[in-house]
């Protein structure tokens, strides 16, 4: 069972993701310059909905950009501060080809 957590803050809008096996509970929010207040709680949010912790992931993935860079140096940073603490790897998304695929 593949457990993947998901952020992008490289835009205004902050998401967070967690997949587990194909089923998808995630937070979507447009707030500009508010992604440092948001960010933490979301990802508790959608770890607590699923009852998991953070050391149950698998898995981390974040969008890279192009967006605001210091909102994609917001995403980054924890997605690396996390991946550290876990041991896990980090899967660096292109945001402007998550969006070509997506249309």
């Amino acid at each position: 069972m593949t457990k993947v957590l998901a952020l992008d803050s490289a835009t205004e809008a902050c998401s967070v993701a967690l997949i587990v096996d194909g089923d998808e509970s995630s937070i979507f929010e447009v707030s500009p310059q508010a992604h440092t207040k948001l960010l933490l709680p979301m990802v508790d949010k959608v770890l607590k909905d699923k009852g998991m912790q953070l050391c149950d992931v698998d898995v981390l993935a974040c969008g890279q950009g192009p967006g605001s860079f210091t909102g994609v140096r917001i995403g980054v940073t924890i997605a690396k501060t996390y991946g550290y603490l876990i041991n896990k790897n980090i899967i660096p998304v292109s945001s402007l080809k998550s969006l070509a695929i997506s249309s």
